[in-house]
């Protein structure tokens, strides 16, 4: 019994010590759009941020979207990724990494600091190493923050020990502040790595992506209604839609719900307002 009290005491400790709780970032004066657009990849992410000089790309999909990614690029004029964040090594976020990477100049890459042996991470281990690109995996909660034009990106490892903790809750968290606009990106977190990012960050989000492709989980309806969001973008497709009870909860908040379903989704900023645009197929 003892050591039961131990362990749990432990993991109290590790969610309230250990994290890193800050108030909503200033971001610089405004000086352009910001805008974030979800590709259509079925149930996987491949999320491409936009400031008015500058691109920061959020996982690739599985190993056939690399191309859509770069066709993307290419037919809006980008020619490199200032910085290219995985937010963890599953298949339908890595995937599409080795293609982006040997097809484009990419400039700082941010990961998970973890391993493992699927072929998709081998492709993109590989393909890194070609390219002389050194990630910068980071872990144990230890926060990266980077300014691009007027945007501030933060980038949240989780405080997990590697050992005990799934892929889905490694995940990292990206946040970017535009102006009084906040949007929040969750990777595929599960329970666990919710109730940490609410640790890690505070405050409510314009835009949140929502984690997991939509899938609903007991820890759902704490963070959805501490996020608060007022747009809500799920990467999910017709064969494997969001959950209903997870939309439930999406609506009870009183977030506008988008998915990838049908086609592209963009979320533009000017810093006050945001505005939704769907390039429907």
């Amino acid at each position: 019994m003892r050591t039961k009290i131990i362990l749990f005491l432990s993991f109290i400790l590790m969610l309230t010590g250990c994290t890193r709780e800050k108030e909503p970032v200033t971001a610089p004066t405004v000086t352009g759009e910001f805008v974030f657009t979800a590709l259509k990849v079925g149930q996987a992410d491949a999320l491409v941020l936009r400031t008015a000089n500058h691109t920061v790309i959020i996982d690739c999909g599985e190993k056939d979207d690399g191309d859509k990614l770069l066709e993307y690029l290419e037919q809006n004029g980008i020619t490199s990724v200032d910085a290219l964040i995985i937010t963890h090594f599953d298949k339908d976020h890595v995937g599409g990494a080795a293609e982006l990477l040997l097809g484009c100049e990419v400039k700082m890459l941010y990961t998970a600091d973890y391993i493992t042996d699927s072929k998709e991470y081998v492709k993109y281990a590989e393909a890194a190493a070609q390219k002389g690109i050194m990630p910068q995996k980071l872990s144990d909660g230890k926060n990266v923050e980077f300014t691009l034009d007027d945007v501030v990106f933060t980038v949240y490892p989780a405080i997990s020990d590697v050992q005990n903790s799934t892929d889905n809750d490694l995940s990292l968290a990206v946040t970017a502040q535009h102006g009084s606009k906040r949007f929040l990106f969750a990777g595929d977190a599960e329970s666990r790595r919710m109730q940490e990012i609410l640790t890690q960050v505070s405050g409510k989000f314009d835009v949140l992506k929502v984690p997991h492709h939509g899938r609903y989980s007991p820890y759902s309806e704490e963070f959805v209604a501490e996020v608060s969001p007022q747009y809500a973008l799920i990467t999910c497709s017709d064969k494997n839609p969001a959950e209903e009870q997870l939309l439930q909860v999406l609506k009870n908040a009183g977030a506008k719900v988008y998915t990838t379903q049908n086609g592209y989704v963009s979320f533009t900023s000017n810093g006050e307002e945001i505005t939704v645009s769907e390039d429907l197929e």
